[in-house]
């Protein structure tokens, strides 16, 4: 197996081709909890570790620190970091960014104290002076001597995803006229001088790698040629390794976290294009998932190092199980970036389909301490994960389900276009149930006298949400049905139809409607639709019902009354206005279901309730409902 296969890059050896590909997290460098979650990443397999992208100026400057000797403190504490992960065999490097201030500082949004500037005025940046420059070159080449000091077997450099160093490469924001600017040759120097810069400080037996942006979709923006000469002489400056990702992209264009939209491998054409043009390493990225995936890109010779991101968050032990026959055991990612939620909203990592990412230093999975004959009611997400863990720890777990399919909610959430990963989510639950030894009893009702009779010590309550129904004149009629009615094909729609309710369920009942070539119109109170998930999957999501012609109407007044012409409403500008429709789809939301185990308080042990059962949320709010509940008991 080629992902097997060590690698030696200026004498130093890596031993497998598999690279944990650097992801802002907000999980930090040298916290316990940051040490827990790279840890185990490295127990897990994975050769390389990249850490996240970190302003320059951390480690270049007691500045950042604000006070004399900060810096050494801080490089003494990484360094009990980078000699853990050294005992698992795994290298560890760390990608250096700059953004669009000066001087950098912490490169957090709260650190006011730098000037904002680009490569070439804009609206809100003045352009960066000449010293400035070499200043920012300076702290880049002394950032990674102090990295090396730090324990770490490599750097890389930022200069992709339209951050500043990318921003200098790009013609569409580098408009200077001096030798930082104009040609191609000048574009290329401010990345061609920091590698150098870099190499003289490091020395000749410490890596560089350098994330390059290869394309950008933007007016004007960077071109694969373009980027296959930087390539080349980024080589000539001193890189050891290219890793290939994007520039700056426009909404409708890739993302540097691709969706379920785009195949497995999805920018490796751009890696393909550069590997043959350099000598040295390339790394290719984009939304791996599968062994089969990235063996095939190595074995094709398009690339040389496979970097993986958010599938390493979702299951750290993705390289060992790849490795040892055990994919059928790899926690599957679902690609909806609730990783990266914490840059934008200022959380902790959260992972939807695994509870314990980011919280590894806390949260153990350990054995019963006394094992109980535990009830789980509900086959959805939450009930399977509180199954599964249970019976990982040493219970007795018996699992029942009214329908005769496990899976609950995740059925008719995997039916929509792209969300076929969710089905994954399902078969991977269901596996490791039938692995726990968890007893599954499907399609039973389980009442209190059920529950009464089978006295377990412990009653997990996981049942579904219930719909809401608003009250509409005419909600009655027989063409009117629910999302999940005709998600799960129990209901048949005519060509038109109106859709109540834009959040995600609604927006993808229309996707799913549209694909079959239905005429949707979706309405809603609210002042934009989809707000609920990533910004970057919500735009992919409605660019697809825009591409597909589904009328969007938010900002609705008030739903008049369903007639067997349509909807009558009264939208936004308080008009009254007829929507014709065949059909009318309640999207319009859940409510809790706990009827069962409040019946049940008093004849069993203990009552735990999880997921929808306990608060409608999302699949991550499910999952980590169930894992907790599973480790609690």
């Amino acid at each position: 197996m080629h992902l097997l296969e060590p690698i030696t890059i200026r004498g130093v050896e890596f031993k497998n081709r598999m690279v944990m590909a650097p992801m802002l997290v907000a999980i930090g460098i040298r916290s316990t909890r940051a040490r827990a979650y790279y840890m185990e990443r490295a127990k897990g397999g994975v050769g390389t570790i990249i850490m996240a992208g970190t302003s320059v100026d951390v480690f270049a400057t007691d500045d950042v620190w604000r006070q004399a000797g900060g810096l050494d403190a801080f490089l003494e504490g990484t360094r009990h970091v980078t000699d853990d992960i050294h005992q698992t065999g795994t290298k560890v490097g760390i990608q250096f960014w700059h953004g669009n201030v000066f001087p950098a500082g912490t490169g957090n949004p709260q650190d006011t104290r730098g000037e904002p500037v680009a490569p070439s005025v804009t609206n809100e940046r003045r352009e960066l002076t000449i010293p400035e420059i070499e200043t920012i070159i300076y702290r880049f080449a002394q950032a990674s001597a102090n990295a090396r000091k730090a324990g770490f077997d490599f750097i890389e450099v930022h200069g992709a995803h339209g951050y500043l160093t990318c921003q200098f490469f790009s013609p569409a924001t580098n408009r200077r006229r001096d030798r930082y600017g104009g040609d191609l040759s000048g574009r290329m120097r401010f990345g061609t001088e920091c590698v150098a810069k870099i190499r003289a400080a490091v020395g000749d037996d410490f890596p560089i790698f350098y994330r390059l942006g290869a394309w950008e979709d933007i007016p004007d923006g960077i071109t694969t040629n373009d980027s296959a000469q930087f390539a080349v002489e980024l080589e000539k400056a001193g890189a050891d390794v290219i890793d290939v990702s994007l520039g700056a992209m426009t909404r409708k264009g890739l993302t540097s976290s691709p969706g379920p939209e785009h195949p497995e491998g999805t920018l490796v054409p751009f890696a393909e294009t550069i590997k043959h043009r350099v000598k040295i390493p390339v790394i290719a990225v984009g939304r791996f998932r599968t062994a089969e995936a990235a063996e095939a890109v190595l074995a094709q010779g398009n690339a040389d190092m496979i970097a993986i991101g958010r599938q390493l968050i979702a299951d750290p032990h993705w390289p060992e199980k790849v490795t040892t026959g055990r994919a059928e055991d790899i926690v599957p990612c679902i690609s909806c970036d609730t990783c990266f939620e914490p840059v934008r909203v200022g959380t902790s990592l959260r992972c939807s389909v695994n509870a314990l990412a980011g919280r590894e230093a806390e949260l153990k999975i350990e054995p019963a301490l006394k094992p109980k004959r535990i009830m789980v009611v509900g086959g959805g997400p939450g009930g399977m994960e509180a199954a599964r863990v249970a019976a990982q720890r040493g219970h007795q777990v018996t699992l029942y389900e009214r329908q005769n399919e496990l899976g609950g909610q995740l059925i008719p959430a995997s039916i929509p276009p792209y969300k076929y990963e969710l089905a994954h989510l399902k078969q991977y639950l269901a596996r490791q149930l039938e692995k726990s030894g968890v007893q599954i009893r499907l399609g039973v009702e389980v009442t209190p006298e059920l529950v009464e009779k089978e006295r377990p010590d412990a009653f997990i309550s996981a049942i579904g949400p219930i719909s809401l129904t608003p009250e509409i004149p005419g909600i009655e009629k027989k063409k009117v049905v629910t999302d999940l009615d005709v998600l799960s094909g129990e209901a048949d729609v005519g060509d038109r139809v109106v859709i109540i309710g834009g959040e995600l369920s609604g927006c993808e009942t229309a996707d799913f409607l549209s694909e079959h070539g239905k005429q949707v119109v979706v309405v809603r109170r609210g002042p934009e639709m989809a707000t609920g998930i990533f910004p970057s999957a919500r735009q992919a999501l409605l660019n697809r019902l825009e591409e597909k012609g589904v009328i969007l109407m938010p900002g609705i007044r008030e739903y008049l009354e369903i007639t067997q012409e349509g909807l009558y409403i009264l939208n936004k500008e308080g008009k009254r206005q007829l929507l014709d429709a065949d059909s009318i789809v309640l999207a319009t939301g859940v409510t809790a279901n706990d009827q069962l185990a409040k019946a049940v308080q008093g004849k069993v042990g203990e009552v735990h309730l999880v997921g929808d059962c306990a608060e409608p949320g999302r699949i991550l709010d499910a999952i980590r409902d169930g894992s907790r509940v599973g480790r609690d008991i």
